[in-house]
């Protein structure tokens, strides 16, 4: 792992962020200036739920919650129902967001947020045998595919969650 990366903050429901696969799914690497804190950084994310232009947020900013407090915001536009306002502010004001279509959408599990592992389609699912889940989405979501239309990164596509308590892996769907 780059040094510099091992030495960022972790975010409890978005555990593989500097891994991504898709490197502009939520953080930028490159030379910027916080907007929040004012500190030099070559690691930041450059969007937030908010009403001011943000263009460089750093990664210690957006876990300590001072970029959501300064501009208003928030980092994820929505998610399921929790009970514990803790877990929320953790997630809407303390971790970063994903690239989808039409928005994030943060699934939970066990009363808590579930962990965000990246982006999938049948065949990763299928990979990982966890096919199921696709069926599991369109049951609870009234929405029938085709299965093979599920693609990584493609117009249909699935974002994969697991549950931080149990360990059951849940399934998003957006398309463009």
């Amino acid at each position: 792992m780059d040094n510099r990366i091992s030495k960022l903050p972790k975010f409890k429901y978005h555990p593989n962020i500097y891994n991504s696969e898709k490197v502009l799914d939520s953080v930028t690497y490159g030379e910027g200036i916080c907007q929040c804190c004012g500190n030099k950084t070559d690691v930041y994310i450059t969007s937030m739920y908010c009403t001011a232009d943000i263009e460089c947020i750093c990664m210690e900013c957006v876990a300590s919650g001072k970029a959501a407090d300064k501009f208003a915001g928030e980092f994820i536009q929505d998610a399921e129902e929790i009970s514990d306002e803790k877990k929320r502010d953790e997630l809407f004001l303390r971790t970063p967001g994903y690239c989808s279509w039409q928005g994030e959408y943060w699934l939970a599990c066990c009363d808590d947020y579930c962990e965000y592992l990246g982006d999938v389609g049948y065949e990763e699912l299928k990979e990982m045998n966890l096919e199921s889940i696709i069926d599991e989405y369109k049951e609870e979501n009234d929405f029938d595919f085709q299965n093979e239309w599920l693609a990584k990164g493609g117009s249909l596509a699935g974002y994969l969650f697991r549950c931080i308590h149990c360990g059951k892996y849940r399934l998003g769907v957006d398309c463009d």
